[in-house]
């Protein structure tokens, strides 16, 4: 099973959960992780569970997990007495860092101390990867557009060069996320996502053959 944590209003999220319903695709929305059914012991995951689409489930049946959030909002907690929801919100995203960097299956992104989905990096931090990358970085579209490519664990889809492959996977190496979308004008870099666009069949391909992997020692 591939659990998507991600919002109810996330079209993308919820695009990819039907698209994978066969494989038994769910949303583990803000709400589910406020719902009983929640097991989580740090050193012996064996009867672990969590908890998806309302339906409390054993953590032993996840292949992998695709992070779409970088954090849950306060706001989002709508059941919850206004005045606690800051505090829940909190208390939400430290136990999530905790659960998703223990998941023995795979998860794009692991979480990070600065967010749920990887490296909570700002455009000039990528700046600054992308020229350890050894790559010009421009903030202005080339004359043929913006082109994203996106890059999963060893795989891309949209790659029109292989500079273009190869840079994906230094700032992959870099950064230590196994999913992300880099946009190029030309041979620069104009901007590198954490949350790259999932409507494209390619790009569904490979985070499904990258979270439905055996995962090795």
């Amino acid at each position: 099973m591939i659990a998507v944590l991600g919002s109810e209003l996330d079209e993308a999220a919820l695009s990819l959960v039907d698209a994978w319903s066969r494989a038994g695709a769910v949303l583990i929305s803000a709400r589910d992780l406020c719902t009983r059914g929640w097991v989580f012991h740090a050193n012996s995951g064996d009867d672990d569970s969590f908890v998806a689409a309302g339906v409390r489930r054993p953590v032993a049946i996840l292949s992998g997990v695709l992070v779409r959030r970088p954090a849950v909002a306060a706001e989002e907690l709508r059941w919850i007495a206004a005045e606690d929801r800051q505090y829940v919100a909190a208390e939400i995203n430290a136990f999530l860092v905790a659960w998703l960097a223990a998941l023995p299956c795979r998860v794009l992104n692991r979480p990070t101390a600065t967010s749920l989905s990887g490296p909570g990096w700002s455009q000039t931090y990528w700046r600054v990867a992308a020229a350890r990358a050894g790559v010009a970085w421009s903030d202005r579209g080339g004359p043929d557009g913006i082109q994203e490519i996106v890059f999963c664990g060893g795989l891309h889809h949209g790659a029109a060069t292989k500079r273009q492959q190869h840079v994906a996977i230094k700032l992959s190496t870099i950064s230590g996320a196994d999913l992300l979308g880099v946009q190029f004008a030309g041979g620069a870099v104009t901007a590198v996502t954490l949350q790259p666009r999932l409507a494209e069949q390619g790009v569904r391909d490979i985070v499904f053959a990258h979270l439905t992997a055996e995962v090795t020692a």
